[in-house]
Formats: structure tokens, C-alpha cells, sequence
């Protein structure tokens, strides 16, 4: 007989807390699965505050207030819990041989046969889906309810994989609780960086190639948004990554990896285009947006000038009036004060304007 049995009920995604919601679903149901399970010692680890228990004999709950939720998905970092500290991973679950303890979900314990998945991104039934295990993206996008236009779909934690249209019909088996849904409008450097901020947030800080590997995959990618990346920072955080499979202790280092070698692998065009043509072509990283003056609804009014304080826009009364792109400093604040609309955001779409002010047609 097996001496300890863990379930994990703790969300990975404060979005997407399935296990948490399955288990208030299903308490009896839950606690009597567990209970039935051959172990000497039975531990159930839940998200701290809401809870009503009739805490039956042979089964120890544990209320955690620990908000990383990528590591408890290591079995090493429940044990560190139910052994009163905090979930910080000494292993990788690959890695972790032993006869004497078994770690299960909510999910496992109920027998699930279909997956419970948040949904969230660019569709109409943004929100909780049933899917099945084992479906195609394209599937997904249908339950959805997305049609047209579409450009990747993102698998987070633990899976941590991009794809794109080309893979629609692609057969995978889901194990994450969280998805995402990206159309033209989103940029990939953008959804990359934000995406390795929030691995960053859930790093333990325990090993070198987890926490420091992120954090220099955060500051390559930063660069890039900026104007500041080099071709040679894509080679880089490639290898930076190999060394992440091999080498982090828990299964977020390799989860990150993932997400920005797959993320390379299907959309290294658009990526570059961000070092070598200084471009977003989703008009969303800041750095890359130029503003500039419609001459066909410009009146010359001045309101403009009167609020820029970089002095970056050129022009006088009755004249149409022009932004200096080497002095501006991309706030904004001018577009606020225009009630004409004739300023506009551009990204890699320029309009046609004057190089000077010229007197306006109306």
C-alpha cells in the first residue's frame, strides 16, 4: 500500500480556478474518491478562505494562501506544502521517483472524461467550455464561436504552445486549463512579453535557469519592443531555452521555453520585423506607433501645438499642421485635444502628410 496520496485542488490560472470550482461542485463526491484511495495518509490541498468542511477521519486538508500557481503543479513543491512550507520545487515531477507517494488532481479523482477550459481572447463566448481531451484546435476555435479572422491560439500552463492556422487540423491532447484566442489586431512580440511577465510572476526563485532564464528572456523581449533588439537576441533566447528544458527543477522553466520556442517557430517573421524593419505590424508595441496630422480634417486651429510639450508639432494658425517625428515622444496627449479627429496612431501603415506646414484648404 502506498503510504500518502495528495490531490491538488489549486488553481493554475486565477482566471481558470477548474480544480477549486470541480471540488465545490463535488465535495462528497471528492472526499469519498479520495478516502477510497489504498494510502496510509490522504492530504487534500486547497486555496485558503470559503471553505465548509465536515473533515472526515483518515483525510487532512490543508488551506494554502501561496499564490504561485504554476508550481503546484510540481509534486515535489506539494510535498514541501503538506510539510508546512512553501511550495518551492526541489525536482522535476519526470525526475521524482517514488514508491511511496502519489499526487492527483480533482479532475483524476472524479474520473473526468471531458476537460474544462477557459477560454479567453478574441471570441464572443469568452469564458468557462467543456471540450474534449483530445480535439483539434480547429474544433476549439468552432466552440468558440470564432470565425474568420484568426491568427494563433495560445495553450498555457503546463502545455505552453502557439499555434497557428496551419494546425487548425492538428489532433492534441488538452491538459491545460487555460486558453487563449489571438486575431491581427494582437501583436506576437506583445502577447510573447506579457506572457513571460507572468511566468516571471509565478517563478519560486529557486533555481538558476527557472527564475534567471526568465528574466533574461523578459529583458531580450523588452529590448525588442523598444527598438533596442538584435537579430542575434533570437538565437539567444533559443539557446537559453535548451538549457531551460534541461536544466530548470520545475516544469514552469520548461513551460516557458516552450511557449517562446514555439512562438519562434510559427511566427519569427512577424517578430523580426520588429528589429529589422523597426515595425509592428499590429499597431500595438508604443515605440513603434508614429503620430501624425490628417491635412484633409486639420484646421490649423493650434490646439495641437498648445498641448504638445515636446514642441514636436510644426505649424500656425489656418496651416496644416505637421509632427516632427525626431522630437515627438509618442503620449498622445495631442490626439485628446484634436475635436477635428485629424490626428491618428500609424503602425506600419503610414499616411500621406506634408513634410511642412502648408495653408489649409478649408
Amino acid at each position: 500500500m502506498m503510504d500518502v496520496i495528495i490531490c491538488n485542488a489549486m488553481p493554475v490560472y486565477h482566471e481558470a480556478p477548474v480544480s477549486p470550482t470541480l471540488l465545490k461542485d463535488n465535495k462528497e463526491k471528492v472526499m469519498e474518491a479520495l478516502l477510497k484511495e489504498p494510502a496510509n495518509i490522504r492530504y487534500l490541498i486547497v486555496p485558503k478562505g470559503g471553505w465548509i468542511w465536515d473533515k472526515p477521519e483518515g483525510l487532512t486538508i490543508i488551506e494554502t494562501s501561496h499564490k504561485s500557481g504554476f508550481t503546484y503543479g510540481n509534486d515535489s513543491a506539494l510535498k514541501k506544502v503538506i510539510e508546512g512550507e512553501k511550495p518551492i520545487p526541489f525536482c522535476r515531477n519526470d525526475e521524482l521517483i517514488s514508491h511511496e507517494s502519489r499526487v492527483v488532481t480533482v479532475e483524476e479523482l472524479l474520473h473526468e472524461e471531458r476537460k474544462s477550459v477557459y477560454i479567453g481572447g478574441k471570441t464572443e463566448k469568452k469564458g468557462f467550455l467543456d471540450l474534449d481531451r483530445n480535439m483539434t484546435p480547429g474544433d476549439i476555435l468552432a466552440a468558440s464561436g470564432v470565425e474568420g479572422d484568426f491568427k494563433a491560439m495560445y495553450f498555457g500552463h503546463p502545455m505552453g504552445i502557439f499555434i497557428n492556422e496551419s494546425m487548425l487540423d492538428q489532433p492534441m491532447e488538452l491538459t491545460t486549463d487555460y486558453i487563449e484566442i489571438l486575431n491581427e489586431t494582437d501583436c506576437m512580440l506583445d502577447f510573447l512579453l506579457k506572457t513571460a511577465d507572468r511566468y516571471g510572476k509565478e517563478a519560486c526563485g529557486r533555481c538558476v535557469f527557472g527564475h534567471e532564464g526568465v528574466f533574461q528572456i523578459r529583458m531580450l523581449l523588452t529590448d525588442m519592443t523598444l527598438k533596442k533588439g538584435k537579430i542575434s537576441d533570437l538565437d539567444l533566447m533559443l539557446e537559453l531555452c535548451h538549457e531551460m528544458k534541461g536544466q530548470s527543477l520545475c516544469e514552469a522553466g520548461v513551460s516557458i521555453a516552450n511557449t517562446v520556442e514555439s512562438a519562434l517557430e510559427h511566427f519569427k517573421s512577424e517578430i523580426e520585423e520588429h528589429i529589422t524593419r523597426k515595425s509592428c505590424k499590429a499597431g500595438v508595441c508604443q515605440k513603434f506607433l508614429t503620430f501624425h496630422i490628417l491635412p484633409d480634417l486639420c484646421t490649423g486651429c493650434n490646439e495641437c501645438s498648445d498641448v504638445c510639450e515636446d514642441d514636436a508639432i510644426l505649424g500656425k494658425k489656418k496651416f496644416i499642421h505637421v509632427i516632427d517625428q525626431d522630437e515627438c515622444s509618442g503620449c498622445g496627449d495631442c490626439i485628446d485635444s484634436c475635436e477635428e479627429k485629424a490626428i491618428i496612431r500609424a503602425g506600419a501603415v503610414k499616411p500621406k502628410c506634408p513634410k511642412k506646414p502648408i495653408p489649409c484648404k478649408h
